[in-house]
């Protein structure tokens, strides 16, 4: 009995010291409702709704895809069974290209159409250029031989995840494979819009709404491949397929948001002292780019008068940033940050920063309110 105190006593001090301080998570003033995935199908008219799932940096593969997936169908139907005999990609037909992995489900009395794009497979050969510094055991570099220094556990956790594998996809994305990532995205995008364009026609009504889940980076490329489709700048098959995109679009969510830090890349320093050239002028990012040429009347007749833009952050996640509504927001856009914990702190020191940036899809927090919104939708658990 003595011993099972003096134990609860030395242990009392260190779960005390581990918190989730977002956890539930904290709606950052001045925000707005959004409908959720639920909402969506409630105001489609019966029409499938479109959700295009996009990861962010580091590898990825299709069974993060069909994981995400069940997580937001659980969200709302904690009866759901996954079944993983239907589960089938989509192959690209040539390289560079990227994975499709669709998925349909019967969702809140409607018809939702996953279709996640894996884009991994696109970086994958370059990043295997680091691979002679993944931590193992190690090895006595004085000698001949294979070289593996030795790391502590946590720093060679973070070198192998953050810097090798994660943030080295933003290192190839903003150099010289932008243009062909960019590319494989468009023509992901336009496959899977002219398949519900085309299934929407057969069926003999309009298209119904459509919905982004973005992470980090997967935000930039796809809100970079989108402007590309919508200028024009692609082929008149992608054209069309962006302009329809954009005009149903009804809700953006964004986890782990890179914007800003990844903006900085598309900049040119001022020389009198790295300001920005346009004086006075907002910094332009992937994003108010997409939202500007979005402005024009022939893109806002679609299913939604105004769009809603929900970023997720963990504060303790040191690659990403809050969205700053004063940026984005307008009279046909509303924003949303929300505040969560993706793991715990400890004694208000340290939270793991890899979970932290890769916590989000797992965060049932998040997934319930990307699938049920704000208020939760009484259709959802």
């Amino acid at each position: 009995m003595r011993i099972s105190w003096l134990l609860s006593l030395m242990v009392a001090p260190f779960l005390a010291g581990c918190t989730t301080p977002y956890s539930p998570p904290v709606f950052v003033a001045g925000g707005h409702d959004f409908p959720g995935l639920v909402g969506l199908v409630e105001k489609s008219g019966g029409r499938p709704v479109d959700v295009l799932l996009v990861h962010g940096m580091c590898t990825h593969d299709q069974v993060w895809a069909n994981n995400v997936i069940d997580g937001l169908v659980k969200a709302v139907d904690s009866n759901f069974k996954a079944d993983s005999s239907s589960r089938q990609a989509i192959q690209p037909a040539a390289a560079p290209a990227i994975t499709i992995v669709p998925r349909t489900v019967t969702l809140a009395g409607g018809t939702v159409n996953f279709s996640a794009l894996v884009w991994s497979p696109l970086t994958a050969g370059l990043k295997s250029q680091l691979a002679y510094d993944s931590t193992g055991n190690p090895s006595d570099c004085s000698v001949p031989g294979e070289c593996k220094p030795k790391r502590a556990s946590l720093n060679g956790r973070l070198k192998d995840v953050l810097l090798n594998d994660c943030l080295s996809d933003a290192v190839i994305y903003q150099g010289e494979s932008r243009q062909a990532i960019r590319s494989a995205m468009v023509a992901a995008i336009t496959k899977v819009v002219g398949d519900s364009e085309a299934k929407a026609r057969a069926a003999g009504v309009t298209p119904g709404p459509l919905m982004l889940v973005t992470e980090s980076l997967g935000s930039k490329v796809t809100f970079d491949a989108l402007a590309e489709m919508v200028e024009g700048s692609a082929s008149p098959q992608s054209k069309l397929a962006g302009d329809s995109a954009v005009a149903r679009l009804g809700l953006v969510m964004m986890g782990a948001n890179q914007l800003p830090i990844l903006g900085l890349a598309d900049q040119s320093v001022d020389v009198a002292g790295a300001r920005i050239s346009a004086a006075g002028s907002a910094p332009q990012d992937a994003l108010t780019r997409l939202l500007r040429l979005t402005d024009r009347p022939k893109l806002t007749q679609g299913s939604f008068s105004r769009l809603s833009l929900v970023a997720f952050t963990d504060p303790n996640d040191l690659l990403s940033y809050r969205l700053q509504a004063s940026r984005y927001a307008s009279p046909k856009v509303d924003v949303t940050d929300v505040l969560v914990s993706n793991d715990s702190t400890y004694f208000g020191f340290l939270e793991r920063p890899d979970t932290a940036h890769t916590g989000y899809r797992s965060n049932a927090a998040v997934a319930s309110l990307i699938a049920c919104g704000k208020p939760k939708s009484a259709k959802c658990r």
